[in-house]
């Protein structure tokens, strides 16, 4: 069953100027059923299901043919992002770092509207030490309905990254507390999903450690 999102006030940077300004997590539809996707929908049914194989074949470390094969698809089917996703993910379970950036980049300029291609490429600046670039990726935008206002409701797995990658960019902009409360939020839909257990650590880094020495010291 779709879960609905919660309001919540959270203060931000101005995009123009320093001045803090209000602005809501507006509510949503979270769902756990595939999102439609008009390139993915214009496939032929043959090619859906070689899109939909490749959703498990790169989870692994995929093989080269996997990559060969993918690689050649893109070339035929260009403007579907989901492609250049599962690439990219290839890539990365290959351990080639280069490709993996080359593909996130790429899909990120072709398909600057695909919400996976922005938060892949949100997550290569982040790891970069680009926070500044976050900003712009999303066009200045925290929250998903207004980055996408026709949209009334999301995958939970896009609103898990969304929210992990704007917890953590929040965080190295010195912004502790927007952080922590797009981690309530993550702690509460998602709290399983890699991208929070890696916020919850870059916001308690060695949590366990001073409660131990804490526990010690009251001994």
């Amino acid at each position: 069953m779709p879960k609905k999102g919660k309001v919540r006030d959270f203060n931000t940077s101005s995009r123009k100027n320093s001045s803090a300004e209000r602005f809501k997590i507006l509510e949503y539809d979270i769902t756990y059923d595939p999102i439609q996707d008009k390139n993915y929908d214009k496939l032929p049914d043959h090619i859906k299901d070689k899109v939909d194989n490749f959703y498990y074949m790169v989870q692994k470390n995929p093989d080269p043919a996997t990559i060969s094969d993918l690689e050649n698809l893109i070339k035929e089917f260009p403007n579907v992002p989901k492609l250049y996703n599962y690439l990219s993910i290839a890539y990365s379970r290959s351990k080639n770092r280069e490709k993996f950036i080359e593909i996130v980049e790429k899909n990120y300029h072709i398909n600057p509207d695909y919400l996976f291609a922005r938060l892949n490429y949100a997550e290569v600046c982040i790891q970069h030490g680009d926070y500044e670039k976050i900003a712009r990726i999303f066009d200045y935008k925290f929250d998903l309905k207004l980055l996408y206002p026709k949209r009334n409701k999301f995958h939970i797995s896009e609103v898990a990254n969304f929210m992990g990658v704007m917890g953590i960019y929040f965080l190295k902009m010195d912004k502790r507390e927007i952080a922590e409360n797009y981690y309530k939020i993550l702690s509460e839909i998602a709290d399983d999903y890699p991208i929070t257990k890696k916020l919850h650590k870059q916001l308690y880094p060695g949590l366990l450690k001073r409660i131990h020495k804490s526990m010690i010291g009251k001994r």
